[in-house]
């Protein structure tokens, strides 16, 4: 009987090694694929960029990286190299996109047109590299591609209200419910799925005070660090289950 497995390419930047450490810990079971990883970090990442068809680092220094993360010696990426694809992080962050309109939408004197909200989750989405080659390599006919932007901020890390902070600039959107990100979620979906990208929605039950990741998802020492925008295994594990119910 032929076997079942399946290629899969997790792509991404330093948001990838939540999944990784959450496949090393055994927190998930991806039977069924054979998985590849393929990024650099994030200074690096900006450095890969797609010519014609493939996807190649463009300096030495992202080489490395791309090297380092694969470890399969696999130097450049085509849309049918792999069966599946996951994109991971990114660079696509939600908090880039959520706050500035969640607080639009919660604030009483203020309003957005779903054309306005479409233009602007549009352009946000076609500036970033990473979302060009997700849909290109879906628009390719050949593998299935998800998409996994980077969570929200993980609450409890950097002081929210402080000077360039989510909620000294975006006040209304801690008052955000589900309804409202779900308003957001679907011009995401529906953009990413004109190209046949499917998106996967960070999980309600993570999400806290309107825009924030739930603390308990941060990285081992994240206040030490002021590192609110990686996250744990655990929370690696939860969205490569939200993979497995898309997938499968």
């Amino acid at each position: 009987m032929p076997s079942q497995t399946r290629s899969l390419c997790i792509f991404g930047d330093s948001h990838l090694g939540s999944v990784r450490r959450a496949l090393d810990e055994g927190l998930i079971d991806l039977t069924g694929f054979e998985v590849e990883f393929w990024g650099a970090d994030g200074p690096n990442f900006r450095d890969i960029d797609i010519e014609g068809d493939t996807v190649r680092p463009q300096t030495d220094d992202a080489l490395k990286w791309v090297r380092t993360i694969n470890g399969n010696g696999r130097d450049t990426l085509g849309p049918r190299d792999f069966d599946v694809y996951l994109f991971y992080g990114a660079r696509l962050r939600l908090t880039d996109i959520m706050p500035p309109y969640l607080d639009i939408l919660c604030d009483p004197d203020a309003a957005v047109s779903e054309a306005v909200l479409r233009a602007a989750v549009n352009r946000f989405i076609s500036g970033r590299r990473s979302a060009r080659i997700a849909r290109h390599f879906a628009d390719s006919g050949g593998p299935r591609v998800f998409f996994c932007p980077a969570s929200f901020l993980a609450d409890g890390v950097v002081d929210p209200m402080a000077r360039q902070g989510v909620f000294a600039q975006f006040p209304h959107a801690e008052k955000a419910g589900e309804a409202e990100r779900a308003r957001l979620w679907r011009m995401i979906d529906a953009i990413f799925g004109e190209s046949g990208v499917t998106v996967l929605r960070q999980s309600e039950d993570t999400i806290v005070r309107g825009c924030l990741t739930d603390g308990r998802y941060a990285v081992q020492d994240a206040v030490a660090q002021k590192d609110a925008v990686h996250k744990s295994p655990e929370f690696g594990a939860r969205m490569l289950a939200e993979f497995l119910k898309a997938a499968t």
